[in-house]
């Protein structure tokens, strides 16, 4: 008895099929715009140290996150580079070109795209922990600078939590896919649905 097995894509594809254009605009301008904020956040920060609570660890957070940022640019750099679809070859191959070279061009392509997903995983994971960082040190940001009676104070004290709470969202966000995969994963091994 022989089972019908659907053939495999010819050729590889995101999936969702915007998910190569997500990734570009993380780490061509999401990512750009946030490590700008976080570099000018530091100028402040480093000049006005005394209006700070904690500007040790507000420098820290920022500067994290301005590396992580950077980070993500460049690793969206590489993994662009190895993206690409069938209508792009064919824009820069011949029809015979094509033809002649079709399972090489393919065997290619699903190469390039194993790169492409592991650098979108660099790319997803640095940009996801620069928004941590970032929020963390605007938590810290926002602390009152010094204990006292002022009526700002317990608002100063809600923002930051506010901003915390944003970094521990951020995180749990970043982490659910993976987790929901793997659960999904050992209900399939165990039987289940």
């Amino acid at each position: 008895m022989t089972l019908n097995r659907p053939t495999p894509p010819r050729w590889r594809k995101p999936s969702p099929l915007g998910f190569g254009v997500a990734v570009d605009a993380v780490s061509n301008v999401a990512a750009p715009l946030l490590a700008g904020f976080a570099v000018a956040a530091i100028g402040v920060v480093a000049a006005d140290s005394d209006k700070f609570r904690w500007p040790g660890p507000v420098l820290l957070f920022l500067t994290l996150a301005a590396l992580s940022f950077v980070t993500c640019v460049q690793f969206g750099f590489h993994a662009r580079r190895h993206l690409y679809s069938y209508a792009d070859i064919t824009a820069w191959w011949t029809e015979e070109e094509v033809r002649d070279r079709h399972e090489l061009l393919r065997e290619e392509q699903h190469h390039d795209f194993a790169l492409w997903e592991g650098w979108r995983r660099r790319t997803y994971a640095a940009y996801t922990s620069g928004m941590i960082m970032l929020w963390l040190g605007v938590s810290l940001v926002l602390a009152p600078p010094a204990p006292g009676d002022s009526l700002d104070t317990p608002f100063r004290w809600a923002a930051a939590a506010v901003a915390a709470g944003a970094a521990v969202v951020e995180a749990v966000w970043s982490a659910y896919p993976g987790i929901e995969r793997r659960v999904r994963r050992r209900r399939l091994l165990r039987g289940g649905s």
